[in-house]
């Protein structure tokens, strides 16, 4: 009689497996874990709960990493990874209405909990602070939101005026992209209201026990919203510096026409953008000349410097709008011209409305002088390009001015730091893109402010893992990292006594060199029956 092979003898005990991601589980969670996400949480919110709420916190976080979804479909996704089995989270207490009874348990402490996260990442990480970078941006709404006090209709940044919106104020470091604050204000907020608050809560920020002893003064790059008299002398109260371009305002642009072209000529400064010229053109340098500008808050002044800046790139856009809107009006106005005292067009009344039509908006209407002559029926329509104020418009072409009170800046210094103002605006793509802040489809204030909390605690996960990437020497983007890990799985194995055994999947020659340079724990510790053990 014939032995009987294994897969005979043990076929019959074998269930169907379950197939579960790791995916970028061993990347995200060591990062988590050094942040102290779940022992803060409990710090703040103590509970008896059968599941902590910072396991809960933990397992919302990873979810806007790994795989945003609306809460209700969130205990679905966690069902196929092995996060349940690791962090003891039976999937079945992973409804909607458990999750948003979390947030709403969440929502009195997230103030404190990302300032003891934000300031942690930078003791930990030796985070710069020297320059930080401020900006607005917005996330719409689904829904009519009728009771909510932050979607509101306003300038929509994501080009969709009919939705309502909330506005993000976020400040990121310059050098690492670290984000340090946020603000969720209300769609309809007037951004010229924004900068004093933001400064008080950067000052707030800096002056925590676990920060006030690095004793830094840092640089507030941000544009032209911030530069506002009232918020320069917040600055020089609160011995902050400030760097950002002025509003094209009368003085600012006397400002500017007080430097003679040949003055800019003769100063080159040394900053190179990253981005190349377009091809077959060579780049032309940059040129700066500093001037002093005085600012004007409550009857008390104060001057300080302002780098009036000449850009080839900016002088060629200006003239190129400057065409469009000009033919734009032009030709407007050529229109209503020609049907002067024929049917609608003979009444006065009715072509005065028209003119008002073609010239509203229009950058270009100062440009042009329009005279309406005569009554109904007898209508003359004159129009002139105004040669004077357009020889004005031509001399400001390319040109604009960075105002700051930092003396020990050189042009160069602060033509780069503002040119760095993209890392906010990356940073603010990443929580529209893949950390996808909008758009939101939860019903209460409190659960928006803590939906943007996650995002915020995972776009400084994700700012983090950048930072040490960088150290290990990789050149892997995160969004590439995240994406080559994402195939990383589990096999549990089911035997017919109830049993089962876990098995990692293949790990990738792309998988193993980051782990290894990354000095992470070994992979085991997400592929077990045991739960892992999180100090809660």
């Amino acid at each position: 009689m014939s032995q009987s092979t294994l897969a005979e003898t043990v076929g019959p005990l074998l269930r169907i497996p379950d197939i579960c991601q790791v995916g970028a589980l061993p990347i995200l969670y060591p990062i988590l874990e050094d942040l102290g996400l779940q022992v803060e949480i409990n710090a703040l919110r103590p509970s008896r709960a059968a599941i902590d709420l910072g396991r809960i916190v933990l397992l919302l976080t990873l979810n806007r990493l790994m795989a945003p979804q609306p809460m209700y479909k969130v205990g679905d996704w966690a069902d196929t990874t092995v996060i349940p089995c690791v962090f003891s989270l039976p999937v079945a207490q992973l409804y909607d209405n458990r999750l948003g009874r979390a947030m709403d348990a969440l929502y009195p402490v997230i103030g404190e909990a990302w300032s003891r996260l934000a300031a942690r990442a930078v003791r930990q990480e030796g985070v710069d602070l020297s320059a930080v970078h401020w900006d607005m941006t917005s996330f719409y709404f689904e829904g009519e939101y009728t009771d909510s006090d932050l979607a509101r209709y306003g300038h929509s940044r994501d080009h969709r005026s009919e939705a309502k919106q909330a506005n993000l104020g976020l400040s990121v470091t310059s050098r690492d992209r670290m984000p340090l604050l946020y603000r969720v204000l209300a769609g309809n907020t007037d951004d010229r209201t924004t900068p004093v608050p933001h400064i008080k809560a950067l000052v707030a920020f800096l002056t925590r026990p676990e920060l006030v002893a690095l004793g830094v003064r840092p640089l507030i790059v941000s544009d032209c919203k911030m530069i506002t008299p009232e918020a320069v002398f917040a600055c020089h109260a609160d011995h902050l510096y400030y760097l950002g371009p002025l509003a094209t305002e009368n003085a600012v642009k006397a400002l500017i026409a007080s430097v003679p072209d040949e003055e800019l000529a003769a100063h080159e400064l040394s900053y190179r953008p990253k981005r190349k010229p377009p091809k077959g053109q060579p780049f032309i340098p940059y040129r700066g000349v500093w001037r002093s500008f005085t600012f004007t808050y409550r009857d008390e002044s104060v001057t300080d410097r302002a780098l009036v800046v000449w850009s080839a790139g900016k002088e060629r856009l200006d003239q190129q709008k400057r065409k469009t809107y000009l033919k734009r009006l032009l030709d407007g106005l050529a229109n209503i011209q020609r049907q002067l005292n024929t049917g609608k067009y003979g009444k006065r009344d009715y072509v005065v409305e028209q003119l008002a039509s073609v010239r509203r908006g229009n950058p270009a209407k100062p440009l042009v002088d329009v005279e309406l002559i005569g009554q109904d029926g007898d209508l003359q329509l004159p129009f002139r390009i105004n040669r004077e104020r357009l020889a004005a418009a031509q001399h400001l072409d390319g040109k604009y001015a960075l105002a700051t009170n930092a003396l020990h800046l050189t042009g160069h210094e602060a033509l780069t730091y503002f040119k760095a103002e993209d890392g906010v605006e990356k940073s603010v793509a990443v929580m529209k893109g893949p950390l996808r802040v909008r758009p939101v489809f939860l019903h209460t204030d409190e659960r928006i402010q803590v939906l943007v909390f996650f995002n915020l605690v995972a776009l400084l996960v994700r700012a983090i893992l950048a930072l040490r990437l960088k150290r290990a020497g990789l050149s892997y983007s995160v969004d590439q990292v995240l994406s080559e890990f994402a195939s990383l799985h589990a096999v549990y194995q089911h035997f017919s006594d109830g049993s089962q055994v876990p098995q990692l999947g293949s790990v990738s020659a792309f998988q193993q060199e980051v782990l290894m340079a990354l000095r992470l724990p070994p992979l085991t510790r997400y592929v077990t029956d045991t739960p892992l053990v999180i100090s809660a």
